[in-house]
């Protein structure tokens, strides 16, 4: 076996790209990729001319970012990829793998989402959009579907063919899974072939269970070890075993991406901005909030009466609600309409989702209430014409046709050209309970059915893809404070729905559409920063949220009360892990001693020069700057760094400090000696000078009304591995009470100290 790499390694932020990608406008499988695209599904997909444009550009963007393939001495990227919810990330990171294969990568690995079915899904359109709808790339991809060390003998054949295919491995972002994988390209036959490849790690989703969700309990524990989730631990194990890897995050809600810190070991340095293709719906259109609002005017989205509204243990429906049999009846009209009356090009059947409670009692209660609904309807229609109940039934349905057909030429569509279609559709249907129960169905056959009903939770949300989705139901909402990206994800309604975009309706509560329209507004507001910024290092880290039961992100995986409960008072850091590091640190310091050499004055005078300390008020900017380019290695000391720059960056827009004090210590002092250890990286002495009868020790010279940065240089006392310099520098903090006592109330008075509502 490989030896264990333990050191994870960032890229530093302000080091430039300097990959050459070959030249684009002869990438073989990537233009195969676009034309094969151009011919299947155009309309509903998007891509047409400046679609495939566009495609190419943002493609060549993300790829410009990773490191090139053979740049194994290389420092590890993190690069973010943000789109909207259902508007073609799939498509995206197919596109980057036919441009990586072009590149000369040998190896894709994608975490593909949290449950088997994301993973068949993500599989099998690698396979139809790279292989079966291109023929000519027969053997130039081979895909392993969550191997084990079982399978490494497999792809250690394909990585030695002759015609250099590139190894895709989508995998379940799972512990288990990750770990499998780590071990395979820890196999030493496979560690030689793979001596001078990078490898890209793609993960979609990625602000799901990647993220470390031990980020608030850290921070509320300063005396125990830092604790790390599985899933997060075994991602950062297999970036440790793939040196110069590329980790490339898709998500459609960045929320927990970017508040995480930019010094988390998963933070991303850069992103791109995808715009969706043309014909995509998202949450502007639907909530009556883009060019289109006369036309709908929010008239898509519609009410489930309070009454009507799935709140576990408070509220629960004991019948099937009569807004979700009106939703039925729309479905079936809808279907009728598009399907089998207007025979709108590409769309063969239509798809209705019923997003119920996550516990699955109540999947099954509403599936089979809409199994006997669906079932005594077509057997009323069985009956003779001028059966009674039969004309009931037909009544009920034109009653509702008005809704049905609000944004379509009433003229040409009317209720006696449609009312003989609905039988059939009624006929041609299939309900699916999409949950993890074994009699669950969570592979459809799209073509077999006109008519789809999806009822599910949990496995409905995020990466799931309902296609032809036109009705929407979701009665479940929360009473209190809930997570922006988590009921974003729900949106299955989004996607490329234009063709059909008349019969779309959503069905939601009033809470529920309040929160919407709340983030429609965030989201606009978060792409805006990202759209206008080269980094994400010049973006604010803060996201606008107008409503205040709207969270963010989870909150285990932010160290929101870190203030409260660790930054307080002064401590030392240990910035000493490789000699890398060092001597990147020491570029940085030399260059800001340099650069505000005019600033700099004596701020202690201790008599002697172990006692005389120098230093000037850094701006905010200046001193996040600073920090931001001061590496760590280690996760304690990355963390606090992160949560200073949030602390500063807080109180700084409270117009509470406007600088920070920057302490070059002991200056005209030659390096202080301290004794190292070098397994665990750590100063083994007190960092800090203490107290004598000339001198109120280190920790009594910092600034009473702001954050104080105390810079040390540090010689190594005990003996050093060979190539290690003898000496570093490394920084201390102190944090005055009276700014902590700021801040922490301040963030009671958001709820964001809150413990995490439980709803999922």
């Amino acid at each position: 076996m490989a030896k264990k790499i333990i050191i994870h390694k960032q890229a530093p932020v302000e080091t430039p790209n300097t990959k050459v990608l070959h030249d684009t406008h002869a990438s073989t499988f990537f233009m195969r990729f676009v034309e094969s695209q151009k011919q299947s599904k155009t309309k509903k997909r998007g891509l047409t001319e400046q679609g495939c444009i566009e495609l190419h550009a943002k493609t060549v963007d993300i790829l410009n970012h990773c490191n090139p393939n053979n740049a194994t001495n290389n420092d590890e990227v993190t690069h973010l990829v943000v789109g909207y919810v259902q508007s073609g990330k799939t498509m995206s990171f197919t596109a980057l793998t036919a441009l990586a294969k072009d590149n000369g990568y040998r190896v894709i690995i994608y975490l593909a989402g949290t449950k088997q079915n994301l993973v068949n899904q993500t599989a099998k359109r690698l396979e139809k959009d790279l292989i079966k709808n291109t023929p000519e790339n027969h053997g130039a991809f081979r895909i392993h579907r969550s191997p084990t060390l079982n399978n490494a003998s497999e792809i250690e054949g394909h990585l030695k063919l002759s015609d250099k295919p590139i190894i895709l491995i989508p995998i379940l972002k799972h512990q288990k899974h990750i770990e499998n994988v780590k071990n395979i390209f820890q196999f030493s036959n496979i560690v030689h072939l793979m001596e001078n490849e990078t490898v890209l790690i793609i993960d979609d989703e990625a602000d799901q269970a990647s993220l470390n969700g031990f980020g608030r309990y850290n921070s509320k524990h300063e005396d125990e070890l830092d604790k790390a989730s599985k899933i997060y631990s075994e991602i950062l194990n297999l970036r440790a075993v793939l040196p110069g890897n590329s980790y490339i995050q898709y998500t459609a809600t960045p929320q927990a991406n970017i508040l995480i810190g930019m010094q988390d070991i998963l933070s991303p340095r850069s992103h791109t901005l995808l715009n969706p293709g043309e014909g995509y719906v998202g949450g502007k259109l639907f909530f009556g909030m883009d060019e289109n609002q006369e036309l709908y005017q929010g008239r898509l989205i519609r009410t489930i009466p309070d009454d009507e509204i799935l709140i576990r243990k408070k509220q629960e429906p004991q019948k099937l609600p009569k807004s979700l049999r009106d939703a039925l009846r729309l479905h079936v009209l809808a279907t009728a309409i598009v399907v089998k009356y207007l025979k709108i090009e590409d769309v063969y059947f239509l798809s209705m989702m019923v997003h119920v409670d996550q516990t699955k009692q109540w999947s099954k209660k509403y599936k089979k209430w809409i199994d006997n609904e669906l079932n005594s309807w077509s057997v009323l229609l069985d009956k003779p014409d001028g059966h009674e109940d039969k004309n009931d039934l037909y009544e009920a349905f034109e009653s509702l046709f008005p809704m049905a057909v609000e944004f379509y030429d009433k003229e040409q569509i009317t209720f006696d050209k449609i009312k003989p279609l609905i039988k059939d559709v009624i006929n041609d249907r299939k309900v699916y309970l999409v949950n993890t129960d074994k009699d669950a169905e969570t592979e459809v056959d799209w073509e077999r059915y006109t008519m789809h009903i999806l009822v599910g939770a949990q496995m409905l949300d995020r990466g799931f893809t309902v296609e032809n989705l036109a009705t929407t139901y979701m009665p479940r909402c929360s009473q209190n404070t809930t997570n922006s990206d988590t009921i974003q994800q729900r949106c299955r309604f989004f996607g490329y729905k234009m063709p059909y975009i008349k019969s779309c309706r959503v069905f939601l509560p009033k809470v529920s559409v309040e929160y919407y329209m709340d983030y429609v507004h965030m989201e606009e507001e978060l792409r805006s920063v990202l759209a206008e910024c080269d980094s994400l290092i010049a973006a604010e880290r803060k996201l606008l949220l107008s409503n205040e039961k709207l969270r963010p992100t989870r909150q285990n995986v932010l160290p929101v009360s870190i203030v409260n409960n660790k930054l307080t008072g002064c401590c030392a850091t240990n910035a000493f892990n490789d000699p890398k590091l060092i001597r990147h640190n020491d570029e940085v310091v030399d260059g800001v001693l340099s650069k505000y050499s005019s600033k700099l004055s004596v701020l202690f005078d201790g008599g002697k020069d172990s006692y005389t300390h120098r230093g000037f008020k850094m701006t905010i900017d200046e001193a996040i700057e600073f920090l931001t380019n001061f590496q760590y290695k280690n996760y304690r000391d990355v963390m606090r760094k992160a949560a200073t720059i949030r602390y500063l960056r807080y109180l700084c827009s409270m117009n509470v400090i406007k600088y920070v004090y920057f302490i070059q210590m002991a200056y005209k002092q030659p390096p202080r000696e301290r004794p190292v250890d070098h397994i665990t990286h750590e100063i083994t002495s007190n960092l800090f000078q203490g107290r004598s009868v000339n001198y109120k020790g280190d920790t009594a010279y910092v600034g009473e009304d702001s954050i104080t940065i105390q810079l040390y240089n540090i010689c190594f006392k005990n003996s050093q591995p060979i190539g290690f310099p003898e000496r570093a520098y490394t920084l201390a903090f102190n944090y005055p009470e009276e700014l902590k006592a700021i801040y922490v109330s301040a963030e009671k008075e958001k709820q964001f100290n809150d413990e995490i509502n439980e709803e999922d």
